[in-house]
């Protein structure tokens, strides 16, 4: 806060929409983190995750503004991103096929969607590449901020942290053959992490 009122004395052009670019790198960089962590931790099925898969879903958000003349997901569409709003409001809706809107909701800051459908669909670690169909519209009411997340980042995040996804859970649900290669490859990984030299730093 220092720092931010120093930068705003020195000079009164600072976009303060993007308060964050006057920070230091590393500073912007560590709010940025908290901010997507927060956000991740209001999503039920994440709650019981491990911080370590919670940050590298992090590393995967990209922040994203929509107008309102755009469409941020598709009904009928494959599902290949989850959305959390950080800014404006959405209309979230099925169509009746007459041009009517059914079971309409309205998402603002804080909202997410997509994310229990794509949790869902990871978590069963299926040899199937078809992301699931989205069976609702999601269009912006405003001008929409939003931390997007794709399928496919979400999927080779929890390949990576795969036990997240099955503890507490039957084995039986999942293909042995497939948590066996998990399995390998996670140890494999960290045996070579283990190998390597150690940074010196000079004092």
């Amino acid at each position: 806060m220092q720092f931010i009122q120093q930068k705003l004395e020195q000079n009164n052009d600072v976009q303060v929409e993007n308060i964050l670019s006057v920070l230091p790198s590393a500073h912007s960089k560590y709010i940025m983190r908290y901010l997507r962590l927060a956000t991740l931790k209001k999503v039920p099925m994440l709650q019981t995750m491990g911080v370590r898969l919670l940050k590298a879903i992090c590393e995967h958000l990209e922040l994203v503004d929509y107008t309102v003349d755009s469409c941020i997901i598709q009904e009928g569409e494959p599902l290949h991103k989850m959305i959390f709003i950080t800014h404006g409001t959405v209309h979230t809706y099925r169509t009746n096929g007459k041009g009517g809107k059914i079971g309409s909701r309205f998402l603002e800051k804080g909202d997410f969607y997509g994310s229990e459908e794509l949790l869902n669909w990871v978590s069963k670690f299926s040899s199937s590449h078809d992301s699931p169909i989205s069976t609702r519209m999601v269009k912006p009411v405003t001008k929409v901020e939003v931390f997007e997340l794709s399928a496919d980042d979400l999927k080779s995040v929890a390949i990576k942290y795969w036990w997240n996804f099955t503890k507490n859970k039957d084995p039986k649900e999942f293909d042995q053959s497939l948590l066996e290669e998990f399995a390998v490859s996670s140890i494999e990984k960290e045996i070579h992490r283990r190998r390597q030299p150690k940074k010196k730093f000079s004092p």
